[in-house]
């Protein structure tokens, strides 16, 4: 099982460019982020906070409540498309943590809400059998009141760090991507990789669009070199758009048995994104 869709709108409500941190307060059990210069109004705070609770135990119904029926994510989805997502989502046990949230914009009738999100769930890879899965993302959507509620009718991504670790010797791998899609036909992406002596690796890397329905099957197959970090070249996407670049690195031993492996997965925003820095990974 792979989650991919449900980092593109599975909240109403993952780390800013540049940004000074703002001054915080708590309401209900949650804290927001937000300018001296922004006040939120209270009803929109007790929607979002109504809503993050709602996501946290995917209660979809009270999730559905806050969006908009023309609701669509950055990649065209829709609302019903939102209501399989979720499903899946709970279907597949996936925890969810809101991890933080910062008003961008907010008025009596319009807002912007940026917020990271972690999910964690269990996935399977091959022979190596389960594993655990985290995903940062962090999501700007866009909300304007209707009829006295607040309902979210839009959203894009930011960013996404994604990591499986697999086995008992899932190696530690860095992944190094641009900050956006070039205009240049191709571009690098540099895999690191800590190495265990009397261990060998084998890396599987491509890129794709950011919410496929399917994950292709990767474009560059082969082994780490025995010194220094991998660098490979990919072909961007002819339209420029926002995608993912994905890579799998597998451990093997002097016998050639596979003992690990680790997925790691970043977004790679479109020319007219916004940059941000790297998701804090768990160590």
């Amino acid at each position: 099982m792979t989650v991919t869709a449900p980092l593109i709108g599975v909240l109403a409500l993952t780390p800013g460019c540049n940004r000074s941190p703002s001054p915080s307060s708590t309401e209900q059990g949650n804290s927001f982020g937000q300018s001296a210069a922004i006040p939120v109004p209270p009803d929109l705070k007790i929607a979002v906070n109504t809503l993050v609770s709602a996501v946290e135990t995917l209660d979809i119904p009270k999730v559905l409540e806050v969006y908009a029926d023309d609701f669509a994510s950055g990649t065209g989805r829709s609302k019903e498309a939102l209501r399989e997502i979720l499903t899946n989502m709970q279907e597949h046990q996936v925890a969810v943590k809101v991890e933080k949230m910062d008003f961008e914009e907010a008025n009596d009738s319009e807002a912007k809400l940026r917020t990271q999100i972690r999910l964690r769930y269990t996935d399977t890879f091959r022979e190596l059998g389960k594993g655990e899965v985290l995903v940062t993302d962090t999501l700007r959507h866009s909300l304007r009141k209707d009829d006295n509620q607040w309902h979210i009718y839009k959203d894009e991504r930011i960013s996404t760090y994604r990591e499986g670790r697999f086995g008992e010797r899932s190696p530690n791998v860095q992944l190094e991507v641009p900050v956006q899609i070039p205009t240049t036909v191709d571009y690098a992406v540099t895999i690191s990789v800590q190495r265990e002596a009397d261990k060998t690796y084998q890396v599987m890397v491509g890129n794709y669009p950011e919410d496929p329905e399917f994950l292709p099957p990767p474009d560059i197959v082969t082994a780490l070199p025995d010194t220094g970090p991998l660098t490979v070249y990919l072909l961007r996407n002819p339209q420029e758009r926002s995608e993912m670049v994905r890579v799998t690195v597998i451990t093997e031993d002097s016998e050639g048995n596979w003992v690990g492996a680790t997925t790691v997965s970043k977004f790679v925003p479109a020319p007219s994104g916004e940059e941000d820095p790297e998701p804090q990974r768990d160590t």
